[in-house]
């Protein structure tokens, strides 16, 4: 069997300030912060909601709807965490739970499910200590990528180890949209795998020229070294990866 493209959670840090710099934090963080699911959801839902006001007038005959809003859209995911040996390890392992485990081996088996759950809580729940708020996350999965925070979470454990832990858990997550500024938008839509564009360096590599074959213009080399932390975009470095956002009417 080939690689599987598996949905992945991502805790997003995003900075205060310019809309750059928003997406520059957006793109900085999507490394770090991942859940990757082990066995991607047979179904996932998309729920949008309008708001009506309906006022009450005692002995009208008709009553109408006064609209309000639009409530931002729910992602509802539903999934699966198994933790009895069963479900092979696919690698590359993208998030370090699934590393550590695949490298600790059998034996640390029984606590998987329970060390994924504490990684689901970290990514999608925790409070963080700089903004005193829970993470902002990007769901990931083929051309689906929706930026929300999370409304809830349920756990409900169906298969127990003899020693009282977890062995297999289906989890439940509702994710409330959240709207970003365009540009960080732009950075996120680099999740799509159509979209993106990735680039090892060589050793007669320039950003300049790197720039003007992506985009038959070099105009955007100093985009792409923000975008890239590239603190001397005149020395590459041989090996390393580049990425080259979609840019409109390049």
């Amino acid at each position: 069997m080939g690689y599987v493209n598996k949905l992945r959670i991502m805790s997003v840090h995003l900075d205060s300030g310019s809309p750059l710099a928003i997406a520059s934090s957006v793109l900085q963080t999507l490394a770090g912060g991942v859940f990757e699911l082990q066995m991607n959801p047979e179904t996932y839902s998309r729920n949008f909601e309008i708001e009506y006001a309906t006022p009450i007038d005692i002995g009208a005959p008709l009553v109408h709807s006064q609209f309000k809003g639009v409530k931002p859209e729910a992602l509802e995911i539903k999934f699966t965490i198994d933790g009895t040996g069963i479900v092979p390890v696919q690698q590359p392992a993208i998030d370090l739970v699934t590393q550590a485990f695949a490298a600790a081996g059998s034996d640390a088996q029984v606590a998987f499910v329970t060390a994924k759950l504490q990684q689901l809580q970290i990514v999608t729940y925790g409070i963080q200590s700089e903004t005193h708020r829970p993470p902002f996350m990007v769901v990931n999965w083929g051309k689906l990528v929706f930026m929300g925070v999370l409304q809830s979470m349920s756990h409900t454990f169906t298969l127990f180890h003899e020693s009282g832990l977890p062995l297999r858990v289906d989890v439940t997550l509702k994710i409330n949209e959240f709207k970003m500024p365009s540009v960080a938008t732009a950075a996120l839509s680099l999740l799509s795998p159509d979209l993106t564009r990735k680039h090892i360096v060589k050793s007669s590599d320039t950003l300049i020229n790197l720039c003007l074959d992506t985009y038959q213009k070099p105009d955007y080399y100093l985009e792409i070294a923000r975008v890239n932390e590239l603190t001397n975009f005149r020395r590459l470095k041989q090996g390393s990866e580049l990425i080259f956002p979609p840019i409109a009417n390049s």
